[in-house]
């Protein structure tokens, strides 16, 4: 399922007290916590069209670099996330959850990862990767690499999802599918 935030609600909230339009889209860039002017104006989950979708996940990402958890899955994983971000209440058709917002950006590793960059722009990235030991040291991370557009895991996070049976997540190798 699709998370569906009121975008406008939080720019004129939240964005208003960061200084701004501009400051709201780039406080993942900035790692900037936003815990202290938060605002839930809740939302809901939407199902996507030809898909079966019965069941609201019990994690999920939202806007890329956040993740959205219930409080099944706030309980299992709130310690061991505590160090690596901030959470975010928010109600969710009706029931609470919890956006986190991660604070921790891991510098990718040059010597695997390249930009695309066309003309001089920035277009994305063609390869990215992390050292052994940032990933082993880090549950979950994002990069600047990337914009912070992402959050990445190693295999300690994916087993915390799985051991607890959390449904929601999908966890892939490939890190450019999104680009």
């Amino acid at each position: 399922m699709n998370l569906s935030i009121d975008l406008k609600k939080l720019m004129f909230t939240v964005g208003k007290r960061m200084g701004g339009m501009k400051a709201f889209k780039n406080y993942p860039w900035d790692n900037k916590s936003i815990k202290d002017i938060w605002e839930d104006h809740g939302g809901a989950f939407i199902q996507i069209e030809g898909l079966d979708q019965s069941v609201k996940p019990d994690i999920t990402t939202w806007n890329g670099a956040h993740l959205v958890l219930s409080s099944k899955a706030h309980s299992v994983l709130s310690k061991e996330l505590a160090p690596y971000g901030e959470f975010l209440p928010i109600t969710l058709d009706g029931e609470p959850y919890v956006i986190f917002n991660c604070l921790n950006a891991v510098a990718a590793d040059k010597s695997i990862s390249e930009a695309d960059i066309q003309d001089d722009l920035w277009m994305g990235i063609k390869n990215i990767g992390f050292t052994d030991e940032d990933v082993a040291s880090n549950l979950i991370f994002k990069t600047r690499f990337d914009r912070c557009a992402n959050l990445y895991c190693g295999d300690r996070f994916k087993t915390l999802i799985e051991e607890a049976e959390l449904k929601g997540l999908n966890f892939s190798e490939n890190l450019v599918a999104a680009f």
